[in-house]
């Protein structure tokens, strides 16, 4: 299981959307999902199965041009966005097994540089997101190249964050359970699915509770020797409504759709994939495009499992 490496960035302050289009122009607390969808891809239920230390390095730019109303339609406001962001996510795996599982810990450290311009007034931010830790993270290898996965990713409080203006991290922190199943042969089909919650606590600085949410990330592939072509995208539907100062903010819950190309290189221990997601849909929130280039490598091996 991989979880995404970079909580999604706050498109623009709470101020400058009210003014624009009202409360209801957008979900979730500055119109973003503390988890950035289909930033798992490649990576779904791939947890090493040897001992050791292993790093996976992201790079992701995105854009979004546009917010779109609670029918999908958008709206006439002026607003762009574009965020380049770097992530390291480590990942011990221990040799250990427990409840059947293998067991794994992870650390996600992103760093995003974050531009946003709404009607006119346009700002850049750089600096640390949110960190992400996975304490404990489990694998079952169910079938020949199937495994499930399933780990409790918390989403922490950190990084640089302002209420009154665009943050590359949120305000509060996020509680995310994982499952994710994958069949990947590597001769043949690759098929699998991330499954996330997002469960976010209130914002202590403006007594904002973004509603829960359900995050699916997909890949559908076919192995050709060392190389694997196929697609990938995500899907997220939030089904509890904002709250603020106790009061539920309805009639703006968000949801997207991504899906485009991905390519992969395996060369044994490193690996490379690079793929392209372009917003099909969006409802309370903002369209975006993004492009990731990964890199998996092995930081130290160990013996067999």
């Amino acid at each position: 299981m991989k979880r995404g490496f970079v909580p999604a960035c706050r498109l623009a302050t709470c101020a400058l959307l009210t003014m624009a289009a009202g409360p209801a122009a957008y979900a979730f607390e500055g119109g973003v999902s503390p988890f950035l969808t289909g930033s798992t891809s490649e990576y779904i239920a791939a947890l090493p199965p040897i001992p050791g230390l292993f790093a996976v390095e992201q790079f992701n730019y995105s854009s979004s041009n546009g917010l779109y109303d609670n029918n999908g339609n958008k709206l006439p406001i002026p607003f762009k966005s574009s965020a380049y962001s770097a992530t390291t996510r480590l990942l011990a795996s221990y040799g250990v097994q427990w409840l059947g599982a293998k067991v794994y810990s992870q650390l996600v450290l992103p760093v995003v540089s974050l531009h946003t311009e709404v009607a006119g007034h346009s700002e850049t931010h750089n600096g640390l997101s949110n960190v992400t830790a996975t304490p404990v993270l489990l694998r079952w290898d169910v079938a020949a190249h199937t495994n499930v996965t399933f780990g409790f990713d918390i989403s922490l409080e950190t990084g640089s964050y302002s209420p009154t203006r665009p943050s590359v991290a949120v305000g509060y922190t996020s509680w995310q359970p994982v499952l994710a199943v994958r069949h990947n042969n590597p001769d043949g089909l690759d098929l699998g699915i991330s499954n996330r919650l997002l469960i976010n606590d209130r914002n202590s600085s403006t007594n904002y509770r973004s509603g829960t949410a359900y995050v699916a990330d997909f890949i559908g592939g076919w192995n050709v020797g060392k190389w694997k072509f196929g697609v990938t995208g995500s899907y997220l539907n939030q089904f509890t409504d904002d709250r603020q100062n106790g009061a539920d903010i309805t009639g703006n819950r968000a949801r997207s759709l991504s899906l485009g190309p991905t390519v992969a290189y395996n060369a044994g221990p490193f690996s490379i994939n690079m793929n392209y997601q372009r917003g099909l849909y969006a409802a309370n929130t903002a369209k975006s495009d993004a492009i990731w280039i990964n890199f998996a490598m092995p930081l130290w091996m160990g013996g067999g499992h």
